[in-house]
């Protein structure tokens, strides 16, 4: 086609290609002008509907008269090929230009993108396939869109759409969550993606990632990316917002005009202009002031400061008269103020500030999540769980008026701590019971029985309403210890409801609180709800995932990962005003639906924010060569990691590694395969479902995994579809421990909430399954469970005896026998060398090996041998331990001090709206 002439039109170069046409530069010969054009390959254009479609995008596109969208000049017809003739624009595509972009180039570029969007919007067209390489920028600086080639004109406008139903239009990447999902789209699906393209010029990176269309689909309609701050630290603030608001997964909650996401750009670009143009200069030569000449032996100096190009003298200011009288009346203006306020006992000043934990301690206690703490009514001291670098978690107690935190003796392993209404004590989990200690004696005692605490409140009588357990209802119990009695039952409809982190408002007798109805973490029927200590009340609230706090006419919460605030009356729990934003991306759990907040009495906040924790895998031998995978356990914007323990698995060859993909939001994750070989990493599961805990077939061509509660297999490459080979009968997580040396058995660990822990041997040939071993008891834990190569054993850890160690007994349920492996505590152990050793790891992260001998009717525990410490190597935990016992699976975590301190607010009124003070 090059050198050709089509009507009037001398094709001069082929420009690029897409999925619905070539372009070419040509000469218009009458006009005497470069244009370009389109033209749809053959094949396609040999249907009228695409033709229709085709004139459809020209007349849309032709509409519009904008200097940011390429102007369509005519649409015409040459031997049966439709084609568009455009304006020819002489530049470079964004795609081209993107790597050499300051942030202020970048603005500008998202400004002029979005008000061209703003003209297309208005005329009803969106365009569908905004991307690096649609967006040309032109010599002169302009910046252009081009190819509506996807435009679909709003059923508003009175056009036939002429796209298939079902069908997904755009470009993968950059396509918005309603595209991905073949749902309807309208304008906003276009701000989606110039927010993917405004992150990946700014970020370096492009938000949603995966090494095939699949994964990059699941990440877009299911993983917030983190923000652009963690990964540049120069982006301003507000764009980081902005852009971060454009990729919200719901439309409805997304930037909702082209012409206002202009607007805030523009606000932003003016900022960054002004703070860039603000220059400070000391000059020390002798000047003339109004006093006479200087001395030049005592040259007094002067200081200058430049803004917006007016150079400013700030000691001939300081030494004016005008100046020392406006000092005085400031002073005394500032002193009737001060008067004022204290007379009115009002805090007029809101500041922030950082708290830092003490040395060597993080903010993170038993729950592994560093949301712990609660600060104190009076908002003078906060208590919160903290663990040393040996990995002993404890209370800690800082006044706010001290540099400095303490510990609490004998509050180990302790969790959820919240105060009491005089901040005299401290009421407490651990495991199995609540507790409570005086701050002034130091005296600590049980209150009442408690296996897994989820959160409690204590009013000004000293009664407790407190949620016991990871399920079920709300109990009350007296702060002096006593039988808790159950005031609020939970949902019979609802399978494991779980009723959670009570707040008692200022009556004493009424209660905020959270329902979760999915056990795997936050759903859409979730809500917050009232209750009370007297029977037969209950209310919802709101509906959100989220534990809820109030205080001065206030109730807190969170949603999307900010922390809000709306006005609110306790008395009627009626809302009024309009929701506040006190921070964004706040420290967030979504398996227990809580953030890390909590407001005093007093005017005062704290909260956390979100952070990345994240774990690279390790490989290392017992000879100390370590090799550091470029795969992570995940990556979390708040939150921790998923246990390594539970998260991987090797393959017997050693060719592979299995392991638990989680997404950033914590409610839901793939089973993803790295190659040792190959150094390819991939997902092999899609569905968008809570899957994890992956375990090699012996073979390497299979993987068993945790989807939710049941447990699923599936071909290691990611081919075919996953078969359910264990259907559960509770909700409750299973973890799939073990594929037995045959693979014709898998060990299930199932957690039964209210019978405790129970292991069942799952026939993969057949289908059948059958319980193996059962604890008996809720407060014994059964877990991490391995089959011997031999088939004859299984190993084991149990806590019947009060701690966890490792244990084998006979598969054959018929035959007896137990002995214990390990005597210092140990929850993890692995078969090596054909089942002459077992390797476990310690309480205190220290790795051991012990000779055994399974080769009998008995089974004979020889010495045991020390090998190495994991803390010494900076890892956490084992993931897997290679079949010859050389090679170890463990996981070391990056950006560990990326937790930030928490943010101490006093007068948090201050943040608010001046109207809705």
């Amino acid at each position: 086609m090059i050198c050709e002439t089509i009507l009037h039109y001398k094709v001069l170069e082929k420009l690029g290609e897409g999925g619905m046409g070539e372009v070419y530069k040509a000469q218009d010969t009458k006009l005497e002008r470069f244009v370009a054009l389109k033209f749809l390959p053959t094949a396609i254009t040999s249907t009228q509907e695409e033709k229709a479609r085709f004139i459809q995008e020209a007349k849309a596109a032709s509409a519009m008269n904008h200097p940011n969208v390429c102007t369509i000049h005519s649409i015409e017809e040459y031997n049966n090929q439709v084609f568009i003739v455009m304006e020819f624009v002489d530049g470079k595509t964004l795609k081209d230009k993107k790597d050499t972009l300051s942030e202020k180039q970048i603005l500008e570029i998202g400004i002029q993108v979005a008000e061209g969007l703003a003209a297309a919007h208005e005329k009803g067209i969106v365009h569908r396939d905004i991307k690096p390489e649609n967006i040309m920028v032109r010599k002169d600086g302009i910046v252009q869109i081009m190819d509506f080639g996807l435009a679909k004109l709003r059923e508003t406008s009175g056009v036939s759409r002429l796209t298939k139903t079902g069908t997904t239009m755009g470009t993968m990447g950059y396509m918005s969550p309603e595209q991905v999902q073949g749902l309807d789209v309208d304008h906003r699906t276009d701000i989606f993606s110039l927010g993917v393209v405004l992150y990946e010029m700014l970020a370096g990176e492009s938000p949603f990632k995966g090494v095939h269309e699949t994964a990059i689909m699941y990440e877009i309609v299911n993983v917030d990316p983190p923000p652009i701050s963690t990964l540049s630290k120069n982006i301003t603030p507000e764009l980081d917002e902005i852009i971060l608001e454009c990729l919200e997964k719901d439309k409805d909650e997304r930037c909702q005009s082209a012409k206002e996401l202009a607007k805030d750009l523009r606000k932003v670009k003016k900022t960054t202009g002004n703070r860039k143009s603000r220059i400070y200069s000391a000059n020390t030569s002798s000047i003339k002031t109004s006093s006479g000449p200087v001395n030049t032996s005592k040259s007094t100096g002067s200081f200058t400061i430049e803004i917006s190009n007016k150079r400013i003298d700030l000691l001939k200011i300081l030494n004016s008269n005008y100046f020392r009288w406006g000092i005085v009346i400031i002073l005394g203006l500032a002193v009737i103020y001060l008067t004022i306020s204290r007379r009115s006992g009002v805090q007029q000043i809101t500041s922030t500030t950082s708290i830092l934990p003490p040395t060597n301690v993080d903010f993170t206690g038993n729950t592994a999540d560093p949301g712990d703490f609660e600060i104190s009514h009076d908002g003078k001291k906060i208590v919160f769980a903290g663990t040393d670098s040996t990995g002993k978690s404890q209370l800690w107690l800082r006044q706010l008026s001290s540099e400095n935190a303490k510990p609490i003796p004998g509050t180990d392993g302790a969790y959820y701590p919240f105060w009491s209404y005089n901040d005299k004590f401290v009421a407490y989990f651990i495991p199995n019971k609540l507790m409570k200690i005086d701050l002034s004696t130091g005296l600590s005692t049980e209150i009442c029985p408690a296996q897994d605490g989820r959160g409690g409140s204590i009013n000004k009588n000293g009664d407790i309403v407190f949620s016991p357990n990871s399920i079920g209802g709300l109990y009350l119990v007296s702060s002096n210890g006593g039988v808790p009695k159950e005031i609020v039952k939970t949902d019979k409809n609802i399978h494991d409801q779980s009723l959670r982190f009570p707040f008692f408002l200022p009556d004493g007798i009424h209660f905020l609180y959270a329902v979760e109805n999915d056990f795997y973490g936050a759903s859409p029927t979730d809500v917050v709800k009232a209750g009370s200590i007297n029977s037969g009340f209950d209310r919802v609230i709101m509906t959100s995932s989220t534990n809820a706090e109030y205080t001065d006419g206030y109730i807190f919460f969170t949603r999307q990962s900010a922390l809000l605030c709306q006005k609110f009356n306790p008395d009627n729990l009626q809302f009024n005003g309009d929701v506040q934003t006190i921070a964004n991306y706040i420290n967030y759990d979504a398996t227990r639906i809580k953030a890390s907040f909590s407001v005093s009495t007093s005017g005062n906040l704290i909260f956390l924010h979100g952070f990345q924790a994240n774990s690279n895998f390790v490989f290392f031998g017992v000879n100390g060569s370590e090799t550091e995978l470029p795969i992570r356990t995940n990556a979390i914007t708040s939150g921790t990691p998923l246990s390594p323990e539970i998260g991987a698995s090797l393959s017997y060859n050693m060719k592979g590694v299995l392991y638990t993909d989680q997404g950033r939001q914590s409610d839901n994750s793939e089973i993803s395969e790295y190659n040792l070989a190959t150094k390819i990493n991939s997902k092999i599961t899609f569905n968008m479902a809570l899957n994890s805990n992956p375990a090699w077939s012996p073979d390497g061509k299979l993987a068993a995994f945790s989807s939710g509660p049941d447990i699923y297999i599936k071909n290691a490459n990611g081919t075919g579809n996953e078969k359910l080979v264990y259907k559960a009968d509770s909700s409750y997580y299973k973890i799939t421990d073990d594929w037995s040396s045959d693979g014709s058995l898998l060990l299930v660990n199932d957690l039964m909430p209210r019978t405790g822990f129970q292991f069942i041997i799952v026939n993969i040939k057949d289908g059948s399954s059958s319980l193996y071993l059962s604890s008996g008891s809720t407060n014994i834990n059964l877990i991490n469970g391995k089959f011997s190569r031999s088939m004859k054993w299984i190993l084991y850890s149990s806590s019947q005896s009060g701690t966890e160690q490792l244990y084998v007994r006979p598969l054959n349920k018929n035959e007896s026998g137990l002995w214990q492996i390990s005597t210092d505590g140990a929850a993890q152990g692995w078969w090596v060398n054909n089942d002459k050793y077992i390797i476990y790891l310690s309480k205190e992260n220290k790795v051991f090996k012990v000779s055994v001998n399974g080769s009998g009717s008995e089974f004979i525990v020889g010495p045991s041998q020390y090998l190495f410490s994991l803390s010494d190597r900076n890892l956490s935990g084992l993931s897997d331990v290679s079949k010859d016992g050389s090679v170890f699976l463990s996981t070391r975590p990056v950006g560990k001090e990326a937790i930030p301190p928490l943010t101490y607010v006093q007068n948090w009124k201050g943040l608010l709206n001046e109207n809705d003070k």
